[in-house]
């Protein structure tokens, strides 16, 4: 399952920003939670980036997000999701299903 979520960028920020957060930050952290998940971004000429998490199962998503370890890997992940604030905007979210 894929799950994308789009944002806008904030006035003055670039992709390459956004782009090395993702890389130097998110990807690290996400590296912690699980082996389950390939992240990716995406932008677009509109001035958005979509986020994509592609999980391996719906099954590997729900493991990954539960429990204490969860709640821990959470915690120390706010931090990050404050630069991620500073730098965008949600605009929306959904998910697809893997078919090939």
């Amino acid at each position: 399952m894929v799950l994308h979520k789009r944002w806008r960028l904030h006035d003055g920020v670039t992709t390459d920003q956004v782009a090395r957060l993702v890389a130097e930050r998110v990807v690290p952290h996400y590296a912690r939670l699980s082996d389950q998940v390939v992240l990716g971004l995406e932008a677009d000429e509109d001035g958005t980036v979509v986020a994509l998490q592609r999980w391996s199962s719906r099954e590997a998503l729900a493991a990954a997000t539960s429990g204490t370890a969860y709640d821990r890997w959470w915690a120390a992940y706010l931090p990050v999701l404050a630069e991620w604030d500073r730098l965008v905007s949600f605009q929306e979210e959904w998910e697809t299903t893997v078919l090939l």
